[in-house]
């Protein structure tokens, strides 16, 4: 009886061993995700902001500028279809961010040596190939982990606002093509952390593939989602202008008189500020509803950029930099979690893919080259007239689709 009682309870020490154990690898793996997630996001927040600005410092014009980043995006909605069907249909799906990772930083390098703008809309739009599905690919990696989504994403924006100061700096003191430079080792280094997490995707799909190796996911099985497809058309309007402002913010700033390295400041302030509010979005979904907590930010992101127009100083674009995580903190957070809780978990991947393609990539191209046409013909403050117009498109489909009703709880069968 007792050697029986005894080991029973090696038994249960055991099993609580292996549950510390267990428990200790989800916080290492999780540890690694959020430092995977500040490296890929280093990369876009030193070219993104500064890109504009060096463009013009070799003599594009506003219009050049826009082409060259509206091309580029567009090359990012195929790339994403087509990169989003390789991970969604691939075993693991960490070989297939890394090899982007490793391209986009080769082509980044080649870009630096490029002045003649028909040849560098060629090369950029070909990094675009490899750097634009990246950001949806690592959110389709969290969502399938089960990891906590807002806790890693806000380390992106850590990233992103640490690099864009770095950037910044560095650009005012050994040129803005030095950008390039930051971009390619940032990317990198991100491409080695991804290959070191440890996937449950992995072996669940490599079994689902040995049960029915012809079951393949397709894009069309998103056309089933109706809502999925009502939110990615409405985010046109809204995430296009949210990236393209990295784009031109830089452009207001110094028409309101600020510097280079100023620019870099700001940025880091502005993007900074998103991190508290994607810690804080997931309680105020919690407490408002996230279909409301979304309206909000779209409302919210139409006003700033209303208020942009206006010309304001550089001292009041850096006094209000909060603005900025109260909209994207919320929308970068929510609006993924609200396409993914509306799709068949199969799809996730190829939902958040097409979000990128079509939402973020499509947005992009309509704000980057109408918005260098509206600098060519109205200045900074032009450009910010169009993304609050484009801003309040969204939310009045946003609320004609019925969007920003909270989902009733499905009853029992």
């Amino acid at each position: 009886m007792i050697i029986l009682l005894c080991t029973l309870k090696a038994f249960d020490i055991l099993i609580f061993m292996q549950k510390i154990e267990k428990k200790s690898e989800k916080q290492n793996n999780t540890r690694k995700f959020k430092a995977a997630y500040v490296f890929i996001y280093a990369p876009i927040g030193v070219l993104c902001p500064l890109i504009g600005q060096y463009l013009s410092s070799i003599g594009f014009s506003g219009t050049q500028i826009g082409t060259v980043t509206a091309v580029s995006t567009a090359v990012a909605i195929f790339a994403s279809t087509f990169w989003g069907d390789k991970y969604t249909n691939c075993i693991d799906g960490r070989k297939v961010l890394f090899f982007l990772c490793i391209a986009a930083a080769a082509m980044a390098l080649f870009n630096s040596f490029i002045t003649i703008f028909v040849i560098f809309t060629i090369t950029y739009g070909i990094m675009y190939f490899f750097q634009g599905p990246v950001m949806g690919l690592a959110d389709a990696m969290v969502l399938e982990s089960d990891e906590n989504f807002a806790s890693i994403r806000l380390c992106g924006a850590v990233g992103y606002a640490l690099s864009v100061f770095a950037g910044g700096k560095i650009g005012g003191l050994w040129g803005l093509d030095k950008i390039f430079y930051v971009y390619a080792i940032t990317f990198i280094i991100g491409g080695f952390i991804v290959m070191t997490l440890k996937l449950e995707r992995v072996h669940s799909f490599e079994i689902e593939k040995t049960a029915d190796i012809e079951d393949k996911i397709k894009f069309s099985e998103l056309f089933k989602e109706k809502k999925a497809i009502a939110l990615i058309v409405c985010g046109i309007f809204m995430f296009g202008t949210n990236v393209a402002n990295n784009t031109y913010f830089s452009f207001l700033f110094r028409d309101g008189g600020g510097t280079v390295a100023g620019v870099g400041t700001a940025f880091l302030l502005m993007v900074g500020s998103e991190a508290p509010f994607m810690a804080l979005a997931p309680k105020l979904a919690a407490k408002f509803s996230q279909q409301r907590l979304i309206a909000a930010a779209m409302i919210l992101s139409a006003l700033r950029f209303g208020w942009y127009a206006s010309g304001p100083s550089s001292q009041w674009l850096i006094a209000l930099f909060f603005l900025q995580g109260m909209v994207n903190g919320v929308l970068l957070v929510e609006y993924m979690k609200y396409i993914s809780s509306v799709v068949h978990p199969r799809v996730i991947g190829i939902a958040v893919s097409a979000f990128y393609a079509v939402s973020s990539n499509g947005g992009t191209i309509l704000c980057n080259f109408f918005g260098g046409v509206a600098m060519d013909h109205f200045g900074s403050v032009g450009v910010y007239g169009l993304f609050s117009t484009l801003n309040v498109i969204g939310v009045v489909m946003y609320f004609a689709f019925g969007l920003h009703k909270k989902k009733k709880p499905k009853k029992d069968e």
